[in-house]
């Protein structure tokens, strides 16, 4: 997308501020002399297009959003003419912080809180606390440009910190969900039970020892005494029923422990959620209000106003969360402390207070130094407590188990050393055979089928098989009639013998046959029955040969079909191997993306369960904890739909993001927002 932007000078070093008019991006360059012309002035503009990227996160926009509005105030700071050097040093100076603080690109719009410290610790508000008037500036003038640095100075550690409690509240997250597992199983349970085993058998053994310390040294029979007395209660409690019960009292000890940490991980995790969505809410009513009106004026102290609010409810928060109250009372705080309307913030409130943008940018300062820091570690500390147990407690079992087995293991593999390698060969060489036998062969004889080729031919009988068998019992009947004809028919015709035969009409043998019975002994010492016997075994033998060559010739009808059929096991069986074999050596991204899809899908029923389940106030709007847990899962949304969208379906997401977090729109709209996202992205 390309945006037209206007560059201002700052210095003659070309430092330019480029500020998109359109869509309010902003980059801070250091334009070569041949962009910029060497007769330029502070204070030109230059108007030209620049492709411009996306913002990376929901906070980022809004932090952008706001910055946005802070540099169209900015326009409007006009300067006379500086008449004195030092007038000049001062502007160029403060322009200089102010556009160092300001967002430099959506990617990367927050800078880090050392370097942030740094700059409002310039020498330069140390000089205008001592002298508050600059030479030949208004005081005015000089509160402008001093009020948009503690502005943006509060604009940039609001973002800091919302990047912090987002991070920390998906780290709490990931916790909780982690002691739900091991609640819902009772295997996970004693698992974590014995997990934990060794070092509470430490801590009892302490504890014993400090109990023994303080009740001094007994005699031996003392120690045998008491131990008889501990054997006893222990056999007397232990037995009847209560055996099982002693069994799982330390699984339930351990889940006692763990539903009270997974509820001060959740405690604290609706402590930061709240706190997040107390200073989204904050910043993106800024960020939205106006936001197409680019002639406004710095003489409406609104902002002024806002920026004041903004440094009292990020101490606010930072001294609520240290406290570690409810949800409820943390609000209540927050809202005393800003002395505001607990139903919702606004940005048209009074002053609170004659405070200069000296003591505000102090006080943020203390908040980068000390708050931000003494925050992080104390989160730290608290998950490192009530979280998941240390990798130590955690994989100590199986790498014991693996430290022991090592010798026993190493022994048998060096005594079988050749039965694993006649093993390998087997299975190299079984492969082998596998391949040639059941692919290449099935292909080569497919292909030859497909070529007709005469060798490659299905058959279950020899070609001439049935003609020589049909010829002989031709010549059998021929001759058996001519033998013994028949006595009231006379001699028959050789022809109409040999086309009956092959009609399969043995009337002249089957009435010998009939004859011979009659007289079974005599046509045996003849040989006629025994000959007519004969000749319809070969009668029912070339029978056969007839219906096995109509069978025959149905396989070979079907020859190309059973090709196929041969070659699938084998393809089927070499697919099933590689693929295997990439997924398990490979980057899997196919079930990565599946995952991720299905990842999707429970985040935005997760995001519909929130505004379906929050207590909606009567301005149609859901309370500040609510709203910081849809950010979160939003924020989820977003790092699942990068892997699975090209960038114009993502592009498309984050509209229908901004639109969902538009907390202003009401329950209602966002509901409908959710249902399009539904059948727009998962239909």
């Amino acid at each position: 997308m390309l945006c037209t932007v206007y560059v201002r000078v700052l210095s003659t070093v070309y430092t330019v501020c480029i500020v998109c008019t359109i869509c309010t991006d902003y980059y801070v360059c250091m334009f070569a002399p041949f962009v910029l012309h060497m007769t330029s002035r502070p204070g030109t503009r230059y108007y030209f297009s620049l492709p411009l990227g996306p913002c990376r996160s929901y906070e980022s926009e809004t932090i952008c959003g706001v910055n946005t509005q802070l540099d169209r105030l900015q326009q409007h700071v006009t300067v006379q003419t500086l008449e004195t050097s030092q007038s000049r040093e001062y502007v160029g100076q403060l322009e200089e912080v102010i556009h160092s603080i300001s967002v430099t690109s959506k990617t990367q719009p927050l800078l880090a809180p050392n370097r942030l410290a740094d700059l409002l610790s310039d020498p330069i508000f140390s000089t205008l606390q001592v002298q508050p008037n600059i030479p030949g500036l208004s005081d005015e003038e000089t509160g402008d440009y001093v009020w948009l640095v503690a502005a943006k100075a509060a604009a940039q550690i609001s973002g800091l910190m919302m990047n912090a409690l987002l991070d920390q509240t998906l780290q709490l997250s990931d916790e909780t969900y982690y002691w739900t597992e091991i609640l819902g199983s009772i295997w996970y349970s004693g698992l974590y039970a014995l997990q934990k085993s060794p070092g509470q058998l430490c801590r009892w053994t302490q504890d014993a020892y400090r109990a023994q310390i303080d009740q001094g040294t007994p005699s031996i029979a003392e120690r045998w005494n008491q131990f008889y007395q501990i054997a006893s209660q222990n056999a007397w409690q232990f037995g009847g029923h209560s055996v099982r019960s002693h069994m799982l009292a330390p699984i339930r000890s351990c889940r006692a422990e763990i539903r009270q940490k997974r509820d001060l991980l959740l405690a604290m995790k609706e402590l930061h959620t709240s706190s997040l969505g107390l200073l989204m809410e904050g910043w993106h009513l800024l960020a939205t209000t106006n936001s197409t009106d680019t002639n406004a004026e710095p003489s409406s102290k609104g902002w002024q106003d806002q920026t004041k609010k903004s440094v009292s409810l990020i101490e606010a928060i930072f001294k609520q969360m240290a406290l570690k109250p409810s949800t409820h009372e943390f609000e209540e705080g927050v809202f005393t402390a800003l002395n505001t309307n607990p139903e919702r913030m606004h940005l048209q409130t009074e002053s609170s207070g004659a405070q200069t943008p000296l003591d505000l940018i102090e006080r943020l300062v203390h908040v980068l130094r000390e708050e931000l820091p003494n925050h992080t570690h104390s989160i730290s500390r608290f998950i490192g407590h009530h979280g998941r147990p240390s990798r130590i407690v955690r994989y100590w079992l199986p790498v014991s188990l693996a430290i022991l087995s090592t010798s026993a293991s190493t022994k048998f593999l060096f005594n079988r050393q050749d039965q694993i390698i006649q093993g390998v060969v087997n299975i190299g060489s079984t492969t082998l055979d596998f391949w040639g036998n059941w692919v290449v062969d099935p292909i080569r004889k497919l292909i030859g089928t497909i070529r007709h080729d005469e060798k490659s031919e299905i058959a279950i009988m020899s070609k001439n098989s049935l003609l020589a068998d049909r010829a002989s019992l031709e010549r059998m009947v021929v001759d058996f009639v001519r033998d013994r004809p028949d006595p009231h028919g006379g001699l028959a015709d050789t022809t109409t013998i040999v086309d009956s035969v092959k009609e399969g009409d043995l009337t002249p043998v089957l009435k010998a046959y009939e004859r011979d019975l009659r007289s079974p002994l005599m046509g045996t010492v003849r040989g006629d029955l025994i000959r007519a016997l004969l000749i319809q075994i070969q009668k029912t033998k070339v029978d056969v040969e007839i219906a096995i060559s109509g069978i025959d010739a149905l396989l070979k009808s079907q020859e190309l079909v059973f090709g196929f059929v041969g070659l699938t096991p084998g393809i089927l069986v070499s697919l099933a191997t590689l693929r295997w074999l990439g997924g398990l050596f490979g980057n899997r991204r196919g079930s990565q993306t599946g995952k991720q899809r299905h990842q999707l899908k429970r985040g935005l029923r997760n995001v519909a369960r929130i505004l379906t389940s929050s207590a909606v106030s009567p301005d149609g709007t859901v309370p500040y904890k609510d709203f910081g847990q849809l950010i979160c899962e939003v924020e989820a949304l977003l790092q699942h739909v990068k892997t699975v969208s090209n960038g114009l379906q993502y592009r498309e997401f984050r509209e229908d993001i901004q639109d969902l977090l538009n907390v202003q729109h009401g329950v209602d709209k966002q509901l409908r927002v959710i249902e399009r996202m539904r059948w727009t992205y998962f239909q």
